[in-house]
């Protein structure tokens, strides 16, 4: 019987490779026995193409992490009324997407597992053979941060399945699993190369391993850990992402995302991407960015785009005057026709009818573009969060400090079209004078403005305790607003409860694994 269980999804004793380029130089391996790998630095290198391999799924940043399970107050998706899906909360635990999502999670787990169990026999220099350790651990743990994220309480195997008769796995308290991601994490960062040490982005350094703990000991901080100590921890760390790393904002917003869709490594804004490319005219490891989401349009030559993905009138509205992040990242114009490559602008009624258009594929760097498929970049962690996390964190220790108007003012002023760090006061400045509270809701706004449709809402909304209260109220403004035409767009507030800060674990899963237990509401 073919068992999709996490801890066999890539059998122990075998070394299952299939990513490509776009992590390491090095070609990977297929069904290799480890007894017989792991002997020198190429193969190392090949081995550890295949923890990276789990980015790119369908199931992490191919798609579902930052679409389907991602819908919050910014944005719905446009589905018939009689379908059941993630996105719209009304799912099951057989739910195709969240299995995907689980034994993609699992299986970059056990291929960092089997790398770590065997690296030592390799014969490789050791700045070398610490660099990919430390590359596997952070993944490990950063894989291991997904599922905490979405599921809570998960099994955690910190060794190699050693074989598919391994199914009896009981789940890990989400604490004692942050805490193994927090150690990993930590570890990775002292044997990691500097952002330097590369030419693009696609690769752990330091700055991905510091700006990923700020990111944790946020979450940390939140519900349902609420561990207010880890402010002071995620300050720490975005600090020296702030610090002791060359990165900086590019003062132009479009161009940022405009980079990713070109295959122009912007290292100083966009630290981590997760890479999809092309390769002698065939798609290499192809994404659905700008595909799914994007303007919506047939037309081969601008780039095929369901336009899946709409956006909320709460979202559109949330935007000031003169704030250029808000035509970028929501379309102001359709096509004339499916395959029309002419503009029409929408107008000032017609919000709902607006895509999710950060990525645009007539920007897309490739001669060829494919219909179900792009070679996008998406980004995992850009300069402008670590700015943000850092005045999160430091309101929350130190009060709303020059430090912590600082960092949002940067953010705001590109956003606004002005010099970055101009020294006088502007209309894109934060006004002065916040408490604490004032200080923290301007913050959380900013985060909505500036990382909207960047895989990160709804894990905001839930570490702040307000996911299904926004939801709601976002349903309410549609069923209201948006007339009959988008009413369908209320359907995932409406079915929010509070069991949805975490997923169903998978059905199938339930069915393998005797000590596996289903999330509470399911």
């Amino acid at each position: 019987m073919k068992r999709t269980l996490i801890t066999i999804i890539t059998c122990a004793g075998v070394l299952c490779s299939t990513a490509c380029k776009k992590f390491l130089d090095t070609t990977p391996t297929d069904f290799v026995s480890p007894a017989n790998y792991y002997q020198n630095e190429e193969q190392v290198n090949a081995a550890l193409t295949g923890v990276y391999d789990a980015l790119g799924k369908s199931g992490t940043y191919g798609r579902y992490l930052w679409f389907e399970m991602d819908i919050a107050d910014d944005s719905f998706y446009s589905l018939p009324s009689s379908v059941q899906d993630v996105a719209l909360y009304n799912y099951s635990p057989a739910d195709a997407k969240l299995l995907s999502t689980w034994t993609t999670l699992y299986q970059g787990i056990n291929q960092a597992n089997m790398l770590l169990d065997n690296i030592d026999k390799a014969n490789m220099g050791q700045v070398a053979k610490d660099n990919a350790r430390g590359q596997a651990l952070f993944l490990r743990a950063y894989y291991y941060f997904i599922l905490a994220n979405n599921w809570g309480d998960v099994p955690l195997r910190l060794t190699a399945t050693a074989t598919v008769s391994e199914t009896d796995f009981p789940k890990s308290s989400y604490r004692a699993v942050y805490a193994q991601v927090v150690s990993d994490m930590e570890k990775a960062a002292d044997m990691v190369s500097a952002n330097t040490a590369y030419s693009y982005n696609s690769r752990v350094t330091k700055s991905v391993v510091w700006g990923m703990l700020a990111r944790v000991n946020l979450k940390m901080a939140g519900a349902p850990m609420r561990d207010a100590s880890r402010f002071a921890e995620a300050r720490k760390w975005a600090n020296k992402v702030m610090t002791d790393a060359p990165h900086s904002l590019n003062p132009d917003y479009k161009q940022v995302f405009k980079n990713m869709c070109a295959h122009i490594y912007d290292l100083k804004e966009s630290i981590w991407e997760v890479e999809f490319n092309l390769k002698n005219g065939t798609q290499d490891e192809g994404g659905s960015v700008g595909v799914i989401n994007g303007i919506g349009t047939t037309n081969p030559t601008v780039g095929y785009s369901y336009g899946a993905k709409r956006t909320t009138a709460r979202y559109y509205n949330s935007f000031a005057l003169g704030d250029l992040r808000r035509d970028w990242s929501i379309s102001p114009y359709s096509y004339t026709s499916s395959t029309s490559s002419v503009q029409v602008p929408f107008t000032a009624a017609q919000i709902y009818n607006r895509f999710d258009a950060k990525w645009r594929r007539e920007f897309e760097g490739n001669s060829t573009k494919f219909t179900n498929t792009s070679a996008i970049n998406f980004p995992l962690l850009r300069y402008a969060d670590v700015l943000l996390m850092f005045a999160e964190a430091e309101n929350e220790v130190n009060g709303p400090t020059a430090a912590a108007y600082n960092a949002v003012n940067l953010v705001r002023e590109r956003a606004y079209g002005v010099p970055l760090g101009l020294a006088t006061a502007t209309q894109a400045d934060l006004a002065t004078g916040f408490d604490k509270a004032a200080f923290r809701e301007a913050v959380r706004r900013e985060r909505s403005l500036e990382l909207g449709y960047e895989g990160l809402r709804r894990f905001d909304l839930i570490r702040w305790s307000v996911f299904v209260p926004t939801m709601k109220a976002v349903a309410n403004e549609i069923t209201t607003g948006a007339g009959s035409t988008y009413s369908y767009g209320a359907r995932s507030g409406q079915n929010v409860t509070d069991r949805d800060t975490l997923f169903a674990i998978p059905a199938r899963e339930l069915s393998v694994n005797p000590s596996m237990t289903q999330n509470k509401g399911f």
